[in-house]
């Protein structure tokens, strides 16, 4: 048992050190070249430890400036995740090798990566900006579990389908978000003149738009599919309604639509398509009738839960509460695609069920 400690002890610490020596050395050289009134070099230390939490999704509580309310950041970038996520893969794959027991490396692994983050979250708390203590371990725990599973499981094979699909789905509305900053590019420019970051600043400020991309995507992804998002205190951006105020000056909003475009609420096939596809592929796998409604709920609903945590995630408070919600709703996208669902398995399953079950009593009589 102690073997089994001190190697899931050693692979957790070294897990950690590959996301968070990188963002102290990127801190570090941020705070040199910027200067510090206090010269402390604890700053930069602690908004490394920020941006190392920040990159699992932990949520901050912000106590701003005089004038202002307090405010949070929740609305954090999904695309930093894949580096802690790719560590504790690489920790956990070298601890199975030493001790060739996937359960025991799981869970020890994943018990050290949190616990340190859950220290590393009670430690680096300051006046203004404090990580929340008591969603770290939540959020630290779903991403190491996530980086310990094997997908290459049957259990897993059953959703290809799906998350291929959906992938593909997100495809399209980032091409669209693409053709859409080509086509407002004076806006673009004119953000890019306003903001001015400098070399250093242009380079981490195109970093973190990069990892942003999955929340602007599935932003596009809500609303191609008419749900739309938010960006602000009572605006909401969709096919049907553009309700929005003033913009931050960041450069990938400029794709933002300047007008109505209900034509676009044609999309909605796309996912139409893609149910009944699944279905499809279900009803033709398997005859019975019990058997294709257990496959076909036992494949949705996992995919709807996941979709909800990626939606719940794609969404939030940017620093002040008039930034408050930004993205997308938890709760509309996985709701379009559980009714799509429901339509498809009423009229695929449960009614030609109820039909046969109505001939078959007129035929007894």
């Amino acid at each position: 048992m102690g073997r089994i400690l001190l190697v899931a002890f050693q692979q957790a610490l070294r897990s950690v050190a590959l996301t968070l020596l990188p963002l102290s050395f990127i801190a570090l050289f941020a705070w040199s070249t910027a200067g510090s009134a206090t010269g402390n070099t604890s700053d930069p230390i602690r908004a490394a430890i920020w941006m190392w939490l920040g990159s699992h999704l932990v949520p901050f509580k912000l106590s701003l400036a005089s004038g202002f309310s307090s405010g949070a950041l929740s609305y954090l970038p999904i695309g930093a995740a894949i580096f802690p996520w790719l560590a504790i893969r690489s920790g956990f794959r070298r601890a199975n090798e030493f001790l060739e027991n996937p359960r025991g490396a799981r869970t020890f692994v994943v018990f050290f990566y949190t616990a340190l983050a859950t220290i590393a979250a009670v430690l680096s708390q300051s006046t203004n900006i404090k990580p929340n203590v008591f969603l770290t371990p939540l959020f630290v725990v779903f991403i190491a579990l996530s980086a310990t599973i094997n997908y290459q499981t049957e259990s897993f094979l059953r959703f290809k389908f799906l998350f291929h699909s959906f992938i593909a789905l997100v495809g399209v509305a980032t091409l669209i978000i693409g053709i859409s900053l080509i086509m407002h590019f004076e806006i673009v420019k004119s953000l890019a003149i306003v903001i001015q970051p400098g070399i250093m600043g242009g380079v981490l400020f195109t970093i973190l738009q990069l990892l942003y991309l999955p929340n602007i995507a599935l932003a596009g992804v809500s609303y191609l599919l008419g749900s739309g998002f938010s960006l602000g205190l009572g605006t909401l951006i969709s096919p049907l309604t553009l309700d929005i105020n003033s913009i931050p000056a960041i450069l990938i909003l400029g794709a933002l639509p300047t007008a109505k475009h209900p034509l676009l609420l044609l999309t909605l096939l796309i996912p139409i398509l893609i149910v009944a596809l699944n279905q499809l592929k279900t009803f033709t796998k398997y005859r019975e009738f019990n058997l294709r409604q257990k496959e076909t709920l036992v494949t949705v609903f996992p995919f709807i839960l996941i979709l909800v945590l990626f939606s719940y995630f794609a969404g939030g408070t940017l620093l002040t509460q008039d930034m408050k919600p930004v993205g997308i709703s938890w709760w509309k996208l996985p709701a379009i695609f559980g009714a799509i669902q429901f339509v498809t398995l009423l009229f695929g399953l449960y009614l030609p069920k109820l039909v046969k079950a109505i001939k078959a009593r007129k035929s007894e009589i």
